[in-house]
């Protein structure tokens, strides 16, 4: 049994990672003790910052038609509202205890991207994993998958693939684990794990 995973792609990594942050906004405040509601979260190709995020489809000439910008706010401080990376950060300024009592709220953290997305650049997901890093999120794995479009990711999961493959091998390796720390970055060619 590999536990309990939230898992999403795209959007759905975006609005997952939300979520966690504000479940673990909630435990840290009430100081709850409670099991964690999942033993891990794999967020697939997901556009966690969304200022940056506009900023990219404007340069690409779409923010206009994409749904990003209405769902979101309209506005910079909108969006940051709803940047899962820039929302958890703003939360910690309230937090004096940082690892320790961090690591006891947030699952452990698989951020997987395609190096050839263009929808959503697998920057976004490197710049997420840094700054939840530096705030404390220290069980966290990031895997950039070559070759592998927007799409990709998360067909190869429900298909089989290279995506597929790291996610699997990663739950059975590190999501249940008891250590502190796992600061993993793989990049992985068309070679399996």
């Amino acid at each position: 049994h590999l536990g309990t995973s939230l898992m999403g792609h795209s959007s759905g990594a975006h609005i997952a990672l939300l979520m966690i942050v504000e479940r673990a906004r909630q435990r840290i405040q009430t100081g709850a003790t409670f099991p964690l509601e999942f033993d891990s979260f794999i967020g697939l190709s997901g556009p966690y910052d969304i200022s940056h995020h506009f900023d990219y489809e404007a340069a690409r000439g779409v923010e206009e038609f994409s749904p990003m910008k209405p769902a979101n706010g309209f506005s910079r401080k909108a969006f940051h509202q709803h940047s899962p990376a820039i929302l958890w950060m703003q939360h910690l300024t309230d937090i004096s205890e940082r690892s320790t009592c961090i690591q006891n709220h947030f699952p452990p953290v698989l951020l997987v991207h395609g190096i050839n997305d263009s929808t959503v650049p697998f920057t976004a997901t490197a710049e997420a994993a840094r700054i939840l890093r530096s705030s404390g999120v220290l069980r966290l794995d990031e895997v950039y998958v070559a070759k592998i479009g927007h799409q990709d990711t998360v067909m190869e999961i429900m298909m089989g693939g290279k995506t597929y493959d790291a996610v699997l091998y990663w739950l059975q390796q590190n999501a249940f684990t008891d250590s502190d720390s796992s600061s993993r970055v793989d990049v992985m060619n068309n070679s399996k794990l």
